[in-house]
């Protein structure tokens, strides 16, 4: 069986591939200009090496057997050079590449033969130019055939593989290094021959392919368009099919209201996103993500109308541009249907998955009356969506172009002001309830804006980070801390908030150690907390940012556990030093069974781990008393001490302890 497979690959080598016509007029024009240059190389080669034996080796191998392998080579090689080859017709190339194929087999066993008998006369020089005629001959004849790999392959084989047969049995040690350097130039050659054969078909291919696309330029010319317009993975419309049916849309009902006394057509335009498609892809990988879009792309077609586009704009993002509607209700109910037709759960290729569907609508004429406007009231219905009503569509509406204002203000406020003077930092303790000592404490940005008053943390960072300033503010905050933690007892320990921007950044990451060090103070004594959002954002960047600081010695909390996708996967691979339990399980904790089992669960779930659990948003007794019960130790909240600008390093009282 695996003699058999072997004469099959040979015969697979030297075959002349009948079937494919234009490689073989290609190999044809291709070798009738190289084959005369190999029959002067080979006659130009014999003589000198004749010249060099002659006196030693007989008159019989240094004239007579050059003269007639000379006259072989003048004679095909000046047939080649004056034949007309009419390559249209295909059985005559078939007949030449056949006689080429025969030729080399001939040529190269006379050759051999002739160089072999050479070789048993004379000195070593004489003999080491024996050599140097086999090794420099066959690779001018390897390139003047390189275009036809049959003939090629053969000369190597015949050629080197007797001479490496040869030497390798001489019993000489110089011989035998001869033999073996030949069989891996042997190899090597092959090996180009292979390469370069292929880079030739694939140039003929090309240039066979070009020739049928310039016979076919204007069909081409029409699908191509319709390809830059079309997403390759879900087949939809693309991000520039959708905008530019956008700005048609807008255009067209601008030009019918001019015409019917300002009476505008109505069309909504839609974002969807999908929640939970990122810890899809990293826990799953990238195929199950592609397959995942493409099965939301199908169902988002089953639902909509022929007279709507749809588009995937980028990642998990679509675009829809409605047609006419009715009333606000007629989309909302859209809405509600799409989101859950996205919200069924994905049975892909070897995984079940289900994640859920943010969706934000925008109407023309009523909140904008061009694309850019509406595409961002969409943008922002969708922001708002995920952000307060996640898994569920929204309706850009007046009380959103307010906060859009709102966001505005903001921003501008923070580039105009003095944020060193502005900014400043209070401090809410985390308390052990069963030693009543504090034990940590959590720095929280304040900003008293000299335009717009106190501002909550919670309105101006995320408008930061949208605008790239989130970064500015992490510097002037951490500095203040670091000058204020010189003058706190070595014991106390604080923990900072780093934005999701902050953590995928090395250079952030980096800046922070170089902080902490030119300040004399001990890394252990710092926590970073960062939220869910900088792993969906970028995993692998934030997995490297976390390393980074917990190498360096920082502590790493992931802030605000529980809400989103918390998957399990974050906290093994990330490697947290805590996990804070977030305030909306703690809010309903005393009226609520299933919010305890799920504190209960992620405080023995860090216990096992070995890492701190820390239970925030504690603002009753009731809820702390159940803290204790579920066997919390680590809690923080206005029960115990509001946020103030001096950090609180007393005790607890010992009515708030563990009893």
């Amino acid at each position: 069986m695996a003699t058999g497979s072997v004469w099959h690959k040979v015969a697979e080598i030297i075959r002349i591939h009948t079937d494919k016509p234009e490689l073989m007029r290609a190999q044809v024009k291709a070798l009738s200009r190289q084959i005369p240059v190999l029959y002067g190389l080979l006659l130009a080669n014999a003589v000198a090496l004749a010249y060099t034996h002659y006196g030693t080796a007989p008159d019989w191998l240094t004239i007579y057997a050059v003269l007639v392998l000379g006259a072989c080579c003048i004679a095909r090689g000046y047939a080649w050079q004056r034949a007309g080859l009419d390559v249209s017709d295909i059985n005559v190339c078939i007949g030449h590449l056949r006689r080429i194929r025969v030729m080399a087999v001939v040529i190269s066993v006379l050759f051999t033969a002739w160089a072999i008998t050479m070789f048993g006369y004379g000195d070593p020089y004489q003999q080491g130019h024996v050599a140097y005629f086999i090794s420099i001959t066959v690779v001018g004849c390897i390139f003047c055939l390189v275009n036809f790999p049959p003939a090629a392959l053969l000369v190597v084989v015949i050629v080197l593989g007797t001479f490496v047969l040869y030497f390798g049995f001489s019993g000489n040690e110089v011989y035998v290094a001869i033999a073996v350097n030949m069989a891996l130039v042997s190899a090597m050659i092959i090996q180009i021959i292979t390469s370069y054969y292929a880079a030739f078909s694939g140039l003929v291919t090309s240039r066979i392919d070009l020739e049928r696309q310039h016979k076919t330029t204007l069909e081409l010319s029409e699908q191509n368009e319709a390809l830059a317009f079309l997403d390759p993975l879900t087949g939809l419309s693309n991000r520039r099919a959708f905008f530019a049916y956008l700005e048609d849309a807008v255009a067209t009902a601008a030009a019918k209201a001019d015409t019917s006394a300002g009476q505008h057509d109505r069309f909504a335009v839609a974002m969807i996103d999908l929640d939970g498609f990122k810890p899809v892809n990293d826990v799953h990988g990238h195929p199950i993500g592609d397959e995942l879009l493409m099965h939301a792309g199908e169902r988002l077609r089953h639902i909509l109308s022929g007279d709507a586009l749809l588009a995937r704009l980028g990642g998990d993002e679509f675009g829809i541009v409605l047609g006419e509607y009715s009333d606000a209700t007629e989309l909302i109910a859209l809405g509600k249907q799409i989101c859950q037709e996205l919200n069924r759960p994905y049975t892909l290729s070897n995984v079940s998955v289900q994640l859920s569907a943010s969706l934000g609508f925008a109407t023309y004429p009523a909140v904008a009356r061009t694309s850019n406007g509406l595409f961002e009231r969409a943008d922002f219905a969708l922001y708002h969506a995920k952000k307060n009503m996640p898994g569920e569509a929204v309706l850009f509406a007046a009380h959103h172009e307010t906060l859009i204002r709102h966001d505005s203000q903001i921003e501008q406020a923070l580039r105009k002001a003095d944020l060193s003077q502005e900014l400043s930092l209070h401090y809410q303790p985390v308390f052990d309830v069963e030693t009543g000592a504090v034990n940590s404490i959590e720095a929280l940005a304040r900003w008293d804006s000299a335009l717009m008053g106190r501002v909550s943390p919670g309105t101006f960072f995320p408008v930061a980070e949208k605008t790239g300033q989130v970064g500015m503010l992490t510097k002037i905050l951490f500095e203040k801390l670091l000058r204020e933690m010189r003058e706190w007892p070595e014991h106390i320990s604080v923990s900072f908030n780093l934005s999701a921007r902050d953590i995928i950044l090395s250079d952030t990451t980096e800046w922070l150690i170089e902080q902490i060090k030119a300040n004399g103070i001990t890394p252990e004594r710092l926590t970073f907390e960062v939220t869910e959002t900088a792993f969906l954002r970028d995993f692998a960047a934030a997995r490297t940012s976390i390393r980074y600081l917990r190498n360096h010695g920082a502590r790493v909390a992931m802030d605000d556990f529980g809400i989103g996708y918390s998957s399990l996967r974050y906290v093994h691979e990330l490697e947290f030093d805590c996990l804070k339990v977030d305030r909306s399980f703690i809010a309903p904790l005393a009226s609520t069974e299933r919010s305890q089992r799920i504190v209960k669960t992620i405080i023995d779930m860090c216990t096992n781990l070995e890492i701190d659990c820390v239970i925030e948003g504690i603002e009753t007794q009731s809820q702390r008393d159940i803290v204790i019960e579920l066997g919390g130790r680590l809690v923080q909240g206005y029960f115990f001490a509001k946020p103030v600008k001096r950090p609180v390093l007393k005790r607890l009282p010992a009515m708030l302890k563990k009893q």
